[in-house]
């Protein structure tokens, strides 16, 4: 079946099913079709080993797309499809491994939840803004995360709103593997081989034995709970639509349930904490010089604020002045092999924290559904500058120039 956009299947060589949520510009939240794709596909499968992760390598899912909470009218709830998702996921023949090689947020912490193991980056963090958003989590929600994170944990995510770390939610048993960041791809295989290595019909024994032994919850208190449930969904829903002048806690933007708006300076501050653990003088050198880049800009009078914003404007100018810098040092041969060595450390750091561009399938999904959205096959000549205009205004920072004239070419020319 085709997948909606906001993920892409890819199935390796070995067979093994790769399930990526691919919006790294907006942190990669699912949406409701994200989700009933997920729904789907998951009773489709037959006994597969299959990952879960996101694209961009700094977020591995931001959480539910909230634009359904402002949207869904009727009795029905905006997290219905999520639930629907990790009931598949928890029921599906296949074994599910949650690869965090980025932070989860909400939704994207249930995601990984509702996963059979959980490989980690050492660290990302766990979140889930319910409390600050006023939603009710689900019952059987709670009892996943509680059956995954343990008590302690989950009422500090849950009731707190706090940030776990990776290494703190291994303590507690929640993760499975806990590398860094040049292990984790490693670290990742291994746990794929050890999974394909054993006997199917017991992995699908144990497996399913483990999942069984999440608590059910009562039908009395569940029925009690769904009462609570759809009065603060639709107060959040209320809050949502008046936008800031109400006096209610701040939403996120529709986009997603996404981080904070520091979250690239808390990945950095991290990221400085394990290189001074591991007296990584390469990589304190390249934060070092990115915080001042920062406080420069802070400091020009411009305005500016420190958020994502800015770190993202920053980063972008140091890479665009170091891949400036590649032509000059390969013409100079041996002599600036050390230096050319060094930008491509830099630029390998600082792309981690970019949006990554849509390879050639999903940029045809989304030219697809933009010229099915907008009627542009019928416009003749105009349809090419219409449909680039588009493209530029919503996915400018997502999208090659190359591979998207070529796709843009192909679907207008009926191909």
């Amino acid at each position: 079946m085709t997948a909606p956009i906001g993920i892409r299947e890819t199935r390796r060589d070995d067979a093994v099913l790769v399930w990526e949520l691919c919006d790294p510009a907006r942190s990669n939240p699912v949406s409701p079709a994200t989700l009933r794709w997920m729904t789907a596909r998951a009773g489709e499968l037959c006994g597969e080993i299959v990952v879960l992760r996101g694209a961009g390598g700094r977020v591995f899912c931001g959480g539910f797309d909230l634009a359904a909470l402002a949207e869904l009218d009727g009795p029905a709830f905006p997290d219905a499809p999520l639930a629907e998702a990790v009931l598949a996921l928890r029921a599906a023949d296949a074994t599910f491994v949650a690869a965090l090689d980025g932070h989860a947020v909400g939704a994207g912490v249930e995601l990984a939840a509702a996963c059979d193991l959980r490989v980690a980056r050492r660290g990302v963090t766990m979140s889930i803004p319910a409390a600050r958003l006023g939603v009710v989590y689900r019952a059987e929600g709670l009892g996943l995360l509680q059956s995954c994170f343990g008590p302690s944990l989950t009422r500090r995510l849950v009731l707190l709103g706090e940030r776990i770390d990776a290494d703190e939610a291994a303590h507690h048993g929640a993760l499975d593997r806990v590398v860094e960041a040049v292990e984790f791809d490693a670290a990742l295989e291994q746990v794929v081989a050890a999974l394909a290595a054993g006997g199917r019909d017991a992995l699908r024994g144990n497996r399913d034995a483990l999942r069984e032994l999440v608590p059910a919850i009562g039908p009395a208190f569940a029925a009690r709970h769904e009462q609570r449930r759809h009065r603060a969904f639709v107060e959040a829903r209320a809050r949502l639509r008046a936008g800031p002048r109400d006096a209610g806690p701040p939403l996120p933007t529709p986009g997603g349930l996404g981080l904070r708006p520091m979250a690239i300076k808390d990945d950095i501050d991290a990221r400085q904490k394990q290189a001074r653990r591991d007296r990584d003088e390469a990589t304190l050198n390249i934060i070092g010089m990115l915080k001042n880049r920062v406080l420069t800009e802070l400091k020009s009078g411009s305005g500016a604020q420190e958020d994502d914003a800015l770190w993202l404007a920053v980063i972008g100018s140091y890479v665009k002045q170091l891949r400036k810098s590649i032509p000059e040092f390969e013409k100079a041969g041996e002599r600036a092999k050390a230096a050319l060595a060094e930008v491509e450390v830099e630029l390998k750091f600082c792309e981690q924290f970019l949006p990554s561009r849509l390879d050639e399938a999903a940029t045809e999904a989304l030219v697809r559904k933009l010229v099915a959205e907008h009627g542009l096959l019928a416009q003749g000549a105009k349809a090419t500058g219409r449909l680039m205009g588009l493209l530029m205004k919503g996915h400018k920072d997502e999208l090659d120039g190359d591979i998207t004239k070529a796709v843009v070419d192909r679907v207008l020319a009926g191909g």
